[in-house]
C-alpha cells in the first residue's frame, strides 16, 4: 500500500505522487498490497516545530515484509569496501527527509559532494540543507519515539534530466538524483552516503525494526492537520490581511514596529498577520521568537495550516523559542560545545560571554555573516519578531539585536505582563533618533464581554494597572467558580464539554491549565494522574506538561490541550479550565516573597509579593473566549477569597459551585 498526504499544487506534491508511480512500475502490485504487509508513507509539506530546519520537502517512509529489492545501479560498497554493482539488494525499511529543487542547470552548481543553488541574494548549499533535514528529522523521530532509527536522504534536481558525470564519475556521488531518476537509482543515492551491511546473507537496507517503523509511520509525523472551527477564525484573523497589516508590513525587516496592549487585545494575532502578509505581498522570510514552547506549538499549528512555508526561495514564516535559537547560535560561533543541551543552566552567562566576544571583535562581523550565508536554512532572515518583548532578558535581547541589527526586529509587548523580572530596554539598540513604529490597543480582541469585565475586576481589586477595553462585538461570556476537584466534577465537565461542542468547537479548542510540579495539592495533580484521568475518560490529550510533547504541535482536533499556567500566556481557549487557580497564586505569591532582593525600596514584602502573584494571574484569567472554570482548593486562601468577593458583585454571569 502507498499512502500519500500533501499540499494540493505543490512541485513537493507532485514529486509525492511521481515517486509512488514509479514504486508501482518498479514493485508492481504494491499499491493494492495489505498496509500490515508492505507500507510506504510519502507525506509532501511536512513541518516539524523547534527544530534546525522544521520545514521537510517530503518526508517518506517505508516498511516491508515482502521480500522486495532492487538493483545495484550506482558506486555502492559493502563494509569490506567491495563494490557492489548489479547486486541485489533487500529493501525492508528506510525513512528519509527529500528535498525538491526545480532549478534548471544554469542556477545549479555540482561537485563531488555538493550542490548549490542560485538564489536572487547569492549561491546557497541545497547540500548543506538537506543534510540539516535529515538531522531535524532523526532527532524529531528520537524525541518522539524515544528510540534512534537510521535517517537518509535525498537530493532532488528536478531541473536536471540526469546527472553530469566528470571522468566517468557521476557529480554529486551520493544522496542526489535528477529528473528522469528510477527506483534503482534513487536508494542507491541514499544508501551511497554509508556502507551496505548483510541482514543473513543477503545485503539490506534499514532504517529500524519493524514495529519501530510500524510506530513512526502510525505517529503525529504522518498526520494530517484537520483545523477546528475555532482554528479556522483564527486562521481567518491572521490570514484576512487588516488594514493594519498591509499598512506594516513593508516595513518589517527594515523599521522597529512596536505593537503594546494588555492580554487579549490581539498583539500575537497581529504579529502573526504580519509576517503573513511580509510572506504574501513581499517573499519575505520573518522569524517569529517567543520563550513559550507550548505558545510556539500553538502558532506553528496555525501556520502549518495555512500552509505558510519557512523556506528562503519565496519568503515564508518560521516559529521557535528564543532560547534554542540563541543556543543554535552559540553552537555554531564556537561559543559553547555542541553536545551541550539547551537548558537555563548558565544561560545568561553565555549570552553576556557571547555579547562580549561580538563586542570586542573577537567574533567578528565577518564571521556572522559567514554564517548567515553556510546556515542560511536556519539563520537567514529578512525580519524578527518577538512576543511579549517585555519579558526578554536584557542580554538575550542585546545579542539578538548585535547579529540582525536593531530594526530588523519588530515586538510586541503586554505591558503590565511582566513576570520574569525587570522590563526589557528595546530602544537601547536603536539609533538616534529611533526609527519606530507604534500601535497601542485596548479593545480586547478575544475574551467576550462578561470576561473582560470580571478580569478588570479582579485586577482593580488586587490593586494592578491592568485595564482592558470590553468588546462591544462580542456579548456574553460565563465564569464558574468551583471548589469541586477535576475528579469530582466530571458532571460539570462534561456539561461544558458538551456546551463548546454545541457551539461548534471541538477537543482542541479546550484548554486546561495546571500548577507547576512544586504544587503539593493532592495526588489529582500529579502529572501521570493527571494524563491517566484524561486516558481513563477516554479523552485524548496534547500534553502541554511532558516537555518532549511541547515541542510538538498538536495534530489532532480530538486532543484536550493540557499545560502548566507557566505556559499558557499566548494561548487561548473557548473553554478554559484553571485548576488549582489558589496553588498556583500561592506558588507565585512564595516565590516572589522568597526574592528578597527584588522588593523595590520602601515598599511592604507582603504588598509587593502579592502584586507579583497577581500579575501571574492575570495571564490564565485572559485566556478563554467563552467560558472560565475556575478550581480553588482552599476557599479560605487569599486568592480565593478575592476571587469569591469579585463573584459575589457579579452574580449575573459568575456561578458558584461551593
Amino acid at each position: 500500500m502507498i499512502r500519500i498526504e500533501g499540499v494540493e499544487g505543490t512541485p513537493e506534491l507532485r514529486t509525492a505522487h511521481k515517486l509512488a508511480k514509479l514504486f508501482e512500475r518498479h514493485w508492481p502490485g504494491i499499491n493494492v498490497s495489505e498496509a500490515t504487509e508492505d507500507l510506504i508513507t510519502i507525506y509532501a509539506s511536512r513541518k516539524i516545530s523547534g527544530y534546525k530546519v522544521s520545514d521537510l520537502d517530503i518526508v517518506i517512509a517505508a516498511q516491508l515484509s515482502t521480500p522486495r529489492y532492487f538493483i545495484c545501479k550506482n558506486d555502492l560498497r559493502d563494509d569490506a569496501g567491495k563494490r557492489l554493482i548489479g547486486s541485489k539488494i533487500r529493501v525492508h525499511s528506510f525513512i528519509a527527509a527529500l528535498e525538491v529543487k526545480d532549478h534548471d542547470a544554469t542556477r545549479l552548481q555540482l561537485s563531488a559532494g555538493n550542490v548549490d543553488v542560485k538564489y536572487a541574494e547569492g549561491w546557497k548549499s541545497a547540500t548543506a540543507q538537506n543534510d540539516a533535514q535529515k538531522y531535524s528529522l532523526r532527532n524529531y523521530l528520537k524525541d518522539l519515539t524515544l528510540m534512534d532509527p537510521w535517517v537518509y536522504r535525498c537530493l532532488m534536481l528536478e531541473g536536471l534530466d540526469k546527472l553530469p558525470k566528470v571522468r566517468g564519475r557521476t557529480m554529486p556521488d551520493a544522496a542526489t538524483v535528477a529528473n528522469n531518476f528510477t527506483i534503482n537509482e534513487f536508494l542507491g543515492a541514499m544508501l551511497a552516503e554509508n556502507h551496505v551491511r548483510k541482514l543473513g546473507n543477503e545485503y539490506a537496507m534499514s532504517s529500524a525494526p519493524k514495529q519501530l517503523m510500524s510506530d513512526i509511520q502510525n505517529s503525529a509525523l504522518f498526520s494530517k492537520i484537520a483545523p477546528s472551527s475555532l482554528d479556522r477564525k483564527r486562521m481567518d484573523r491572521i490570514a484576512s490581511r487588516p488594514a493594519e497589516a498591509r499598512d506594516l508590513a513593508c516595513f518589517l525587516g527594515e523599521k522597529r514596529i512596536h505593537l503594546r496592549g494588555e492580554g487579549g487585545t490581539g498583539k500575537t494575532v497581529l504579529l502573526a498577520q504580519l509576517a503573513h502578509e511580509a510572506f504574501m505581498s513581499h517573499g519575505k522570510r520573518s522569524l517569529f521568537l517567543t520563550y513559550n514552547r507550548a505558545l510556539a506549538a500553538d502558532i506553528q499549528r496555525l501556520l502549518a495550516m495555512l500552509d505558510i512555508p519557512n523556506s528562503s526561495e519565496s519568503g515564508g514564516v518560521d516559529v521557535r523559542t528564543v532560547m534554542s535559537f540563541t543556543f543554535s547560535w552559540l553552537r555554531t560561533l564556537g561559543l559553547l560545545d555542541q553536545t551541550q543541551n539547551a537548558n537555563e543552566d548558565n544561560y545568561h552567562d553565555h549570552c553576556e560571554e557571547a555579547l562580549k566576544y561580538i563586542r570586542t571583535g573577537t567574533v567578528s562581523r565577518e564571521e556572522i555573516d559567514r554564517k548567515l550565508r553556510e546556515e542560511w536554512f536556519q539563520f537567514e532572515y529578512d525580519a524578527i519578531l518577538v512576543d511579549e518583548a517585555q519579558d526578554w532578558p536584557q542580554s538575550e535581547a542585546d545579542l539578538i539585536a548585535e547579529i540582525y541589527g536593531a530594526n530588523t526586529i519588530s515586538i510586541a509587548d503586554g505591558r503590565s505582563q511582566l513576570v520574569r523580572g525587570q522590563p526589557t530596554n528595546w530602544k537601547s539598540q536603536l539609533q538616534e533618533p529611533p526609527n519606530v513604529i507604534q500601535q497601542s490597543f485596548v479593545e480586547c480582541l478575544r475574551m467576550k464581554k462578561n470576561l473582560s469585565i470580571f478580569a478588570n475586576s479582579v485586577a482593580e481589586r488586587a490593586g494592578l494597572n491592568w485595564e482592558v477595553k470590553p468588546s462591544e462585538h462580542a456579548a456574553g461570556g460565563r465564569i464558574i467558580i468551583t471548589t469541586k476537584s477535576l475528579s469530582e466534577a466530571n458532571e460539570l465537565h462534561e456539561t461544558e464539554c458538551a456546551l463548546a461542542y454545541e457551539a461548534g468547537n471541538q477537543p482542541i479548542d479546550l484548554l486546561y491549565c495546571f500548577p507547576g510540579k512544586q504544587s503539593q495539592i493532592g495526588s489529582e495533580l500529579n502529572h501521570s494522574q493527571i494524563e491517566s484521568w484524561f486516558t481513563k475518560k477516554g479523552l485524548g490529550i496534547w500534553n502541554g506538561l511532558d516537555p518532549i510533547t511541547r515541542q510538538h504541535y498538536p495534530r489532532s482536533v480530538n486532543q484536550h490541550r493540557i499545560v502548566h499556567y507557566e505556559s499558557c500566556r499566548g494561548l487561548e481557549g473557548w473553554t478554559t479550565f484553571l485548576i488549582g487557580f489558589d496553588v498556583f497564586w500561592q506558588q507565585k505569591y512564595m516565590q516572589a516573597l522568597s526574592d528578597r532582593n527584588g522588593v523595590p525600596a520602601l515598599m511592604d514584602p507582603n504588598h509587593w509579593a502579592q502584586t507579583q502573584a497577581w500579575r501571574w494571574a492575570m495571564i490564565p484569567l485572559s485566556r478563554s473566549i467563552d467560558t472560565t472554570i475556575i478550581n480553588l482548593t482552599d476557599p479560605n486562601n487569599y486568592a480565593s477569597q478575592l476571587l469569591l468577593n469579585v463573584a459575589g458583585n457579579l452574580p449575573d454571569f459568575v456561578e458558584l459551585q461551593i
